[in-house]
């Protein structure tokens, strides 16, 4: 026997969709979140024609979160040099330190 789809109040779906509007993370997270799943709140939010968002002169795909505002996508790529950065002088050190402990054992 299929399952029914669970009921939503008309308040509900229109109060999920200005979440989803309103706030920048991408309707997979905001989904979890409600738990409500991926694809009844995307339907919702194509229904009302609010799965694209204008930022700027860019649009930025909001149902999927590939594309983000240029600024994000810069902060995003600074933090990501950073840790890439962090993660070479670990990496560097870690390397010192095995061949020092190795000369130490023979």
């Amino acid at each position: 026997m299929a399952t029914r789809a669970k009921p939503y109040t008309h308040e509900y779906v229109v109060r999920a969709i200005k979440l989803c509007d309103e706030s920048n993370r991408p309707i997979t997270q905001v989904a979890r979140d409600l738990g409500v799943e991926y694809a009844t709140l995307y339907s919702w939010m194509k229904r009302a024609g609010k799965t694209k968002r204008r930022q700027g002169g860019t649009t930025a795909v909001v149902a999927t979160g590939v594309a983000e505002t240029p600024e994000a996508m810069r902060a995003q790529i600074e933090r990501l040099q950073r840790e890439l950065e962090e993660t070479k002088k670990q990496l560097e050190f870690a390397k010192k330190a095995a061949a020092f402990f190795a000369q130490q054992n023979k």
